[in-house]
């Protein structure tokens, strides 16, 4: 079994979605919407491989993987028996910019 460790930014980036959530919706919904993105990084524990490579979308050498959970793209990477989340970016962002500078 994996370990799932978030990394600074990705602490972040959840904040950031939990501010939003909250004041879009009722902190009922927010929390569900929350709960729902949590337990689908929880998969990663038992399916390290459930994303897909991010070189196959794009032409920069990188080994990040992805997944998307509802409108967010979740951005992470294998360390051993560890899923590293190194991100988590809305789909209506520019990712590679987010990511690669």
């Amino acid at each position: 079994m994996y370990e799932v460790q978030f990394s600074p930014l990705a602490k972040q980036d959840l904040i950031k979605i939990i501010g939003y959530l909250e004041e879009a919706f009722d902190n009922e919904i927010a929390s569900e919407k929350i709960r729902q993105l949590l337990n689908s990084i929880r998969k990663f524990e038992t399916f390290p491989l459930l994303g897909r490579p991010l070189m196959n979308v794009i032409d920069i050498p990188t080994d990040y993987m992805y997944f998307v959970v509802d409108k967010n793209y979740v951005f992470y990477r294998l360390e051993k028996e560890t899923v590293k989340i190194i991100r988590i970016i809305d789909t209506r962002q520019d990712y590679i910019n987010v990511l690669f500078g």
